[in-house]
């Protein structure tokens, strides 16, 4: 018996601890190539360090990534592509270049919430 929990607790050690082991609030619905569809709930649609924690979750500080975030505030089922309920639900747009070593991190127009450089 002190064998098997000798073996586990190393399997429990050795194993590492991957990023989808973290349990979180938000949806992947999709991806078209590099573009990723997050939607997250609607209490944190204006709440700049909550998308910017996914953001760096989901991007390699050193890769291209583009993330597209929205809210469901009607319940429209996931699917993807996403509904237009979703669709018409915007939040954030995140691009980030590799080649360039630049980065964008753009507010919806619907949010109130950009200085003017909005979408």
């Amino acid at each position: 018996m002190k064998t098997i929990s000798s073996l586990l607790l190393l399997a429990l050690t050795v194993s590492p601890v991957t990023r989808a082991d973290t349990p979180h609030d938000w949806q992947v619905a999709g991806r078209l190539g590099l573009m990723q569809f997050i939607v997250v709930p609607e209490a944190s649609a204006r709440d700049g360090r909550y998308h910017r924690a996914i953001v760096d979750e989901l991007c390699d500080r050193e890769d291209t990534c583009f993330l597209r975030f929205f809210t469901n505030s009607t319940g429209a089922q996931m699917a993807f592509p996403l509904p237009d309920a979703i669709m018409n639900e915007p939040t954030v747009m995140f691009q980030r270049s590799a080649k360039h070593r630049r980065e964008q991190f753009q507010w919806a127009c619907r949010l109130d919430m950009a200085d003017g450089n909005c979408f």
